[in-house]
């Protein structure tokens, strides 16, 4: 039978929560930026006093900015994909079990219920792909 790619996603999506498995959106950078400019601006106009202001103040607002920045890789795996970074995925996850012999849904979740090896397989295969793939930044 078949593995159905939506069943695979839900199983390693559970996974990937049990980890809390997240990635960053790109916000660091911007934050950084902003923070460093509000510093640097506090510095112009108010010397020494005005770099702390600047610094307290720039950090308070990126962090605030970009606080929503993180996304949980489950949402990626179940939500974001096209169809084309699925079948990717999908057979990325498969190749990383194929030593365990899983050919059906519900080899592959028994496996990543109860299977250390496995489990270590597939997290290690979602963060290659969303790394190298998706081009994001896993966070731990």
């Amino acid at each position: 039978m078949p593995i159905r790619a939506q069943e695979l996603f839900e199983a390693v999506a559970i996974l990937t929560d049990k980890q809390s498995m997240r990635v960053t959106l790109k916000g660091s950078l911007k934050g950084a930026a902003f923070a460093g400019t509000t510093t640097f601006i506090g510095g112009i106009m108010a010397g020494s006093i005005g770099l702390l202001i600047g610094g307290v103040i720039g950090g308070i607002l990126s962090y605030a900015w970009t606080n929503d920045e993180l996304k949980p890789v489950s949402q990626i795996i179940l939500h974001d994909l096209t169809i084309m970074e699925q079948e990717l995925l999908k057979d990325r996850i498969i190749a990383a079990l194929t030593e365990f012999q899983a050919t059906d849904i519900i080899m592959i979740v028994s496996l990543l219920n109860g299977n250390n090896i496995a489990q270590k397989a597939v997290l290690s295969s979602v963060a290659t792909f969303v790394t190298n793939q998706l081009h994001m930044k896993i966070i731990d």
